[in-house]
């Protein structure tokens, strides 16, 4: 069972946010970094000006590269 606690962000976890977002790390995957909700990663990546891209778009791009390669 999930517990909602509050922690605050510092600056040195908002420049790794930024690192992850920047180097193609999901959401899910930062969460579990950071120990966090998915919620709350994604929420604090987009206030500080890099949000994650949309996910769907990402699974478009994925599959396009798999036809195109041929896996």
């Amino acid at each position: 069972m999930t517990h909602i606690t509050n922690r605050t962000w510092t600056t040195a976890d908002i420049e790794r946010l930024k690192h992850l977002v920047e180097t193609g790390v999901s959401a899910a995957r930062a969460a579990v970094i950071f120990r966090r909700s998915i919620v709350s990663v994604k929420a604090q990546a987009k206030r500080f000006g890099f949000p994650f891209p949309d996910e769907r778009m990402l699974k478009r791009e994925r599959k396009a590269r798999e036809i195109q390669t041929g896996f």
